[in-house]
């Protein structure tokens, strides 16, 4: 049965739209993140305190009296999550940074793999969401990466899609 340009397109893209929902819920069902709740427990109302001894002593931090632009006194507040949200981030820096690489590994694997099937609806597909995968695993750790981290995924990227191409798409 021969499928029309347009069905194989939407098949592809269908295909691309999957795999990134399967493979990105697949790390979170193995890999779940740390919330915030196992930090900082259930938020409660937050119950007004004025002045920085009572703050403290309920392990907050007093952000003190500032000015605005019309020099006009803005009263301090109690930060009542501070320390638990430190320990919150401590942990979700290296979760994120995980979550990075396997979705980095997972795309990467994915592109390859379907590079070499013989179905191009399947095989361009796969190509599509191995690449959203690793978009969206860059975009959730791109801020925390430094600049020469950057740049080498970018140049190892590169690299990688030049071969490929001569590889497989030479005539």
């Amino acid at each position: 049965m021969k499928v029309s340009k347009s069905k194989a397109v939407i098949f592809s893209v269908a295909v691309a739209f999957v795999s990134v929902f399967f493979f990105a819920y697949a790390v979170q069902a193995f890999y779940p993140a740390p919330t915030f709740e196992d930090f900082c427990g259930e938020r409660e109302p937050v119950k007004a305190v004025s002045n920085e001894a009572e703050c403290v002593s309920k392990g907050g931090e007093w952000i003190g009296v500032e000015r605005d632009s019309l020099n006009m006194d803005i009263p301090g507040w109690c930060d009542q999550y501070s320390q638990c949200q430190k320990y919150y981030e401590e942990a979700r820096k290296p979760y994120e940074r995980n979550v990075f690489f396997a979705n980095l590994g997972i795309g990467i694997i994915l592109f390859v793999v379907a590079f070499f099937l013989g179905i191009e609806a399947v095989s361009s597909g796969l190509m599509g969401g191995a690449v959203m995968l690793i978009v969206y695993g860059s975009m959730r750790y791109w801020g925390e990466l430094s600049d020469v981290w950057r740049t080498l995924m970018l140049g190892f990227a590169l690299v990688v899609l030049i071969w490929l191409g001569y590889k497989k798409l030479e005539k």
